[in-house]
């Protein structure tokens, strides 16, 4: 089994646009957070329960990780799931929900077409081989109610991680779908994670069987695997309002992105990791319709493991191998925390900011929870500016938040005005308001 992230395609999947409008103050909506991170069969289950314990620390409770056809079952017919049964229970027993995708093909199953010559990214040769599979682990894995999904491979709209036809694609995934909502009829079927939001390739797979998948997710890697041309603040442009309207046409179904991060390679301090996850967060957590961020992920690959997608792939954690936080660790806490609430509403069209030059790269994100604590992170992707920003209804206290996630008083307050906010490019300023 290969476990990394390859998304070098999306040079060619997105385009540099204004940002898309922000939702307007509406409806409550549930957000949840999850951290993909593979492990192999028979993968030290001590280690395994130390990564929980880290989930349980940024206050996120969902894994996203792979089960390998060719770990599970190794040749036609011999399943092995103990290891995977141990893995479960573990994670039910940490508080964690399992949502894990399906893939990499075994040799003795593949297709065989081999145009890259790999066999684990091929399409089945035999569906009968695949639905009997789907259906055995299901089936074995039915007992452990902390399994919620299960995704139908993994970036599968490019050629490095599906070595074949759109066609051939949803072929595997309406007989995934089949299988898995007879052996367990609790269980979402969530269509594969493409690799940017792909329109054609969700209106494909709606006009095959519409009911075949319960969620739409792609992965969103801007400013590690992107021209600079593509940011956080723009990633979410034409492609990603295309996308909505092809999951309008197949049912308003939700929409995850269950995969997204930023490596702290060379030229990229830990700082700047930490300040992309504030605006990245932010700025996901608004999307309409976004109802999961996926994190990649809880700590980097070690130099000895095998990886596709370069040095980046390797610097992806939010803590270091040894499993030392990174700054941006303590962020993604402090903001995981805050949209743990039950639901969240997005608040950024009451936001009134007054400003003195350059107006057009701020960005402003304000979330409410039931309890009526809010959240406010604004920045600017330009020059330095000083602004005044009010927030709508008033609060009782505000304090600054740094990325280390620690709050500290703010003075410069009167009559729902916060004063004097002085952005810098790139560095998001967070506030925590109370009602």
């Amino acid at each position: 089994m290969i476990a990394s992230v390859f998304v070098g395609a999306v040079l060619s999947g997105c385009h540099a646009s204004p940002p898309s409008r922000p939702p307007a103050a509406g409806g409550w909506k549930k957000l949840e957070l999850a951290i993909l991170e593979d492990y192999d069969k028979d993968e030290d289950l001590r280690e395994v329960a130390r990564d929980f314990a880290l989930f349980q620390s940024l206050g996120i409770h969902t894994w996203r990780g792979s089960f390998g056809w060719d770990d599970y079952e190794p040749s036609r017919g011999r399943y092995d799931f103990a290891w995977l049964d141990r893995f479960a229970a573990l994670a039910d027993s940490s508080g964690i929900r399992l949502r894990p995708y399906l893939g990499y093909t075994p040799e003795w199953a593949a297709e065989g077409r081999r145009t890259d010559g790999s066999v684990w990214n091929d399409a089945p040769a035999r569906l009968d081989d695949w639905s009997r599979f789907v259906t055995a682990l299901v089936t074995a894995m039915k007992r452990h109610r902390n399994v919620a999904s299960y995704e139908i491979y993994n970036e599968e709209n490019v050629r490095a991680w599906w070595d074949g036809s759109a066609a051939e694609y949803d072929s595997v995934l309406v007989t995934a779908s089949r299988a898995i909502r007879a052996a367990d009829p609790r269980a979402q079927v969530v269509l594969g994670g493409m690799v940017w939001p792909d329109p054609d390739w969700v209106e494909t797979a709606c006009g095959v069987d519409a009911g075949a998948f319960d969620a739409v997710p792609f992965h969103a890697y801007p400013e590690t695997w992107t021209p600079d041309s593509i940011r956080v603040e723009n990633y979410l442009g034409t492609a990603y309002r295309d996308l909505l309207a092809a999951v309008d046409s197949c049912g308003s179904k939700p929409v995850w992105i269950n995969e997204t991060g930023f490596a702290t390679v060379a030229g990229k301090s830990e700082t700047d990791q930490a300040a992309w996850w504030a605006r990245a967060l932010a700025t996901f957590a608004a999307a309409p319709r976004v109802s999961l961020i996926g994190i990649y992920e809880i700590k980097d690959l070690r130099p000895d493991h095998p990886a596709i997608g370069g040095a980046a792939n390797y610097h992806l954690g939010l803590t270091r191998v040894d499993r030392t936080p990174k700054q941006a660790f303590r962020t993604v806490a402090y903001m995981g925390r805050f949209f743990a609430a039950e639901s969240i509403r997005v608040e950024d069209a009451a936001v009134v900011v007054r400003a003195a030059g350059d107006r057009a790269h701020l960005q402003t994100h304000l979330f409410r929870r039931p309890d009526g604590r809010r959240l406010l992170v604004i920045w600017t992707y330009g020059q330095a500016a000083s602004v005044d920003v009010r927030i709508p209804g008033g609060f009782t206290a505000a304090r600054w938040v740094t990325l280390n996630g620690d709050e500290k008083p703010m003075e410069a307050t009167r009559n729902g005005w916060l004063r004097h906010v002085a952005l810098r490019r790139d560095r998001p300023v967070m506030v925590a308001l109370d009602p």
